[in-house]
């Protein structure tokens, strides 16, 4: 059992958009602030555009995604503070690449 740490790029973005391999798979990855829950949200879309994950909340240290039967995805994200910098997430919340790293963790099987 090898645990394998995909990273997870964070940007000082209201909404950002990228493409990312996850076990061997590429899907698409949104993040955005959402002003009336004052917090981030991602979704993950596969590569033809069929939606995976919608809406869900990007918290720290906290297995995201742990608890749900996904298709080709058995891992979870989690969001790791940098030092003391956990607070920084509510007062600080377009600094999230400054203050914490973002992780997709899987188990590779070997």
């Amino acid at each position: 059992m090898t645990l394998q740490y995909v990273p997870i790029p964070l940007y000082e973005d209201a909404f950002y958009t990228y493409r990312t391999s996850l076990e061997s798979n590429s899907y698409t990855f949104n993040a955005y602030y959402n002003e009336r829950m004052t917090g981030w949200c991602f979704d993950i879309y596969e590569e033809g555009g069929v939606p995976v994950v919608l809406g869900e909340r990007l918290v720290a240290l906290y297995p995201i995604l742990l608890d749900y039967a996904l298709p080709n995805l058995t891992g979870y994200i989690f969001l790791e503070p940098i030092g003391n910098s956990i607070e920084r997430y509510r007062t600080d919340p377009f600094l999230l690449s400054k203050y914490f790293r973002c992780f997709y963790i899987y188990d590779d099987g070997e």
